[in-house]
């Protein structure tokens, strides 16, 4: 009996495991209008948060679209997206804002992630 208990007991946190391994996290992504547009958006809207696991899913019909990322957030702030390199303030002040616009506007502050390729934008809500 007590094998048995014990067996069971390792089976439920197996199966609890991989329920919690196999969670998305969605990350807004503005408007997605079909695969080929989500092949597209998902991939750089999930590059904090592991990739993207292929789906998406629209929540407001025409307006708003979330990318399946698998989580959690590999680096920085989940608030951070991506937005290319920025080489300066004023370059910030134009990548910026359209960078955070479906996550509640621009913070001010920005990152520079892989020097020469990659900066993020500081965000001002949570995904």
């Amino acid at each position: 009996m007590n094998k048995f208990f014990c067996s069971l007991a390792v089976l439920v946190l197996m199966v609890f495991g991989l329920a919690y391994s196999a969670q998305a996290y969605d990350v807004r992504a503005g408007p997605i209008w079909n695969n080929e547009d989500a092949k597209t958006k998902c991939p750089p809207v999930c590059a904090n948060y592991k990739g993207w696991n292929g789906q998406w899913t629209t929540t407001v019909q025409g307006q708003m679209s979330v990318c399946g990322c698998n989580e959690p957030p590999t680096s920085g702030n989940p608030h951070d997206k991506n937005a290319g390199p920025i080489w300066n303030n004023g370059d910030a002040q134009t990548k910026c804002p359209p960078a955070c616009h479906w996550y509640g506007g621009w913070n001010g502050q920005w990152t520079t992630t892989v020097p020469g390729q990659m900066s993020v934008c500081g965000c001002n809500e949570a995904d």
